[in-house]
C-alpha cells in the first residue's frame, strides 16, 4: 500500500481557524489515532 499525504489542510468555523494549514505524512506501517473528548468531532 502507498503512503497517505495531506498538504495545507485547514478547517475553520466562520472566522475562527481551528486547524491552520497543517501537513501530515503517514508512512507504510504507521498508525494514527485522534484523541479527544466525546462529542468533539473526531469522526467528522
Amino acid at each position: 500500500m502507498g503512503n497517505i499525504t495531506l498538504k495545507n489542510v485547514s478547517k475553520s468555523f466562520g472566522s475562527t481557524i481551528i486547524i491552520p494549514g497543517i501537513d501530515l505524512v503517514i508512512e507504510n506501517g504507521e498508525f494514527v489515532v485522534f484523541v479527544g473528548p466525546s462529542g468533539c468531532g473526531k469522526s467528522t
